[in-house]
Parts: structure tokens; C-alpha cells; sequence
């Protein structure tokens, strides 16, 4: 299984395309299915398979990211729906770093995938991949539909973060 977030998760960090994201911003629209890689200190690199959606203020938005004012967005690409995300609706045995794949729902925001490492608090018991939690103690998040584990994909270690702290460093 190869895709364009699979290949960022497995290759060292690039360097953001300005550019490229600009002209991305120019072409999408309210409803159009979009692929977003995201890079941050806190969840390491993760990419949101979603539609874009209109936040309150007027700002594109696909899952709980703003398009236009992140800083943190490495690139932005139309993408045709996500494929359906394999495996079941099971956290057992998932720990920090496993790259995942997980099928999200919400009435706000409706259904999206997230794809990335997996990241743990030092104190809490939740797993989250990017800022969704996958797991609370072993248990699925309420928002999770499906989990699928990537155990044939090599995440470079430059993507997945320590541990996450309770407080901001």
C-alpha cells in the first residue's frame, strides 16, 4: 500500500513548499476531498485524508485544521476520496510510535481518516495521532470508527515526537 502520506512517513523531513500550498489554497473549495500533511512538534508528522468544510469565521477547515493560517501544514493536495480504512475498531496492544491509520466521525465535522505515528503522554493514558485520541487506556476513542495498523510501513524517526508532556517546554 503506497500513497502520498505513506511516502512523507517513511522519507526524512523536507522542506515546506510555500509555493505549492498557495496554490493549493487557490484551487480548493467547500466539499472538495482533500489529502493535508501536517507536521508539528507535539504529534509529529501526520496527514488528514478529509472535505473540506467552512469553521464559523468563514476559514476552510478539514478536520480541527485551518487551511490558510497553519504554519504547521507541509502540503496541501485535491485528493480523491480516502479509501476505506482496513482493520477493526481495537486499541489492544497499540503503543507510542506505531504508525496507524484511523477512521474518524463526528456530527460537526463529519468522517475523516488520520494517518501517522502514534504518540503518548508521559501522564495520561491517551494515544493520539495528530490531536485525535485513538485510545484511552486501551480503549477506542469515541470518535474512532476504525483502526488499521501499518506494521509494513517504516516511519522515519524524525517524525514521531517524545512522549507528550503536560506542559509545553
Amino acid at each position: 500500500m503506497s500513497s502520498p502520506i505513506l511516502d512523507a512517513l517513511s522519507a526524512p523531513p523536507a522542506r515546506r513548499d510555500v509555493a505549492s500550498i498557495r496554490g493549493a489554497l487557490a484551487e480548493i473549495a467547500i466539499g472538495d476531498s482533500v489529502r493535508v500533511l501536517v507536521r508539528s512538534p507535539r504529534y509529529g508528522l501526520y496527514g488528514i485524508e478529509g472535505v473540506v468544510r467552512q469553521a464559523v469565521g468563514g476559514e476552510l477547515v478539514v478536520a480541527d485544521v485551518f487551511l490558510g493560517t497553519g504554519t504547521e501544514i507541509q502540503s496541501i493536495a485535491l485528493a480523491p476520496d480516502a479509501d476505506e480504512v482496513g482493520g477493526e475498531r481495537s486499541a489492544a496492544g497499540l503503543e507510542h510510535g506505531d504508525p496507524v491509520r484511523v477512521a474518524f466521525s463526528t456530527p460537526a465535522l463529519g468522517s475523516f481518516t488520520i494517518t501517522g505515528p502514534l504518540t503518548a503522554g508521559g501522564r495520561d493514558a491517551f494515544l493520539l495521532v495528530g490531536s485525535w485520541i485513538v485510545a484511552d487506556a486501551g480503549e477506542p476513542g469515541r470518535h474512532v470508527d476504525r483502526i488499521e495498523r501499518l506494521t509494513d510501513v517504516g516511519v522515519h524517526e524524525k517524525h514521531v515526537p517524545g512522549r507528550r508532556s503536560a506542559v509545553e517546554e
